[in-house]
């Protein structure tokens, strides 16, 4: 070759290849690793999106179980406004009868007033009879003396 480097031409040849054999190692073991790093990027990629999947998945669950407990939650509240509103009704229907009762049953006042001043009326002549009794046996009783 063009000055004497004190290398043969198969040293040379040698040298040549070994230089292209560690720098084509080089570029295949980048390339290699380039293609391990992108393999690593797709597999963390699917595992990510297969649990974002599984996320997904798990909260639609959470939703239609939440939405079915809602509705059954709703229809059980509906269902108590209807018992107290029945509950309601038997109890008005109950005061009514009591009222019923009250009225049927008990005196009321100007009736009351009307019995009070007969019962007395009845009492005083009640006493004004016992009284006369009384002076009637008390004359029998002078006459056997």
């Amino acid at each position: 070759m063009g000055g004497d480097t004190g290398l043969t031409a198969y040293q040379f040849i040698t040298l040549g290849l070994g230089c292209v054999g560690f720098l084509g190692t080089w570029i295949l073991g980048a390339f290699k690793l380039g293609r391990a790093v992108e393999h690593m990027k797709a597999s963390v990629k699917e595992e990510i999106d297969a649990e974002r999947e599984k996320i997904i998945s798990k909260i639609d669950e959470l939703e239609d179980q939440f939405h079915s407990e809602q509705k059954a939650q709703d229809h059980n509240f509906g269902e108590v406004g209807a018992a107290m509103r029945q509950y309601i009704a038997d109890v008005e229907k109950m005061i009514r009868q009591v009222e019923i009762f009250g009225r049927d049953h008990y005196v009321q006042k100007e009736d009351f007033k009307d019995a009070i001043s007969q019962i007395a009326s009845q009492i005083r002549e009640g006493n004004a009879e016992i009284k006369a009794d009384i002076k009637e046996l008390q004359k029998q009783i002078a006459q056997r003396d």
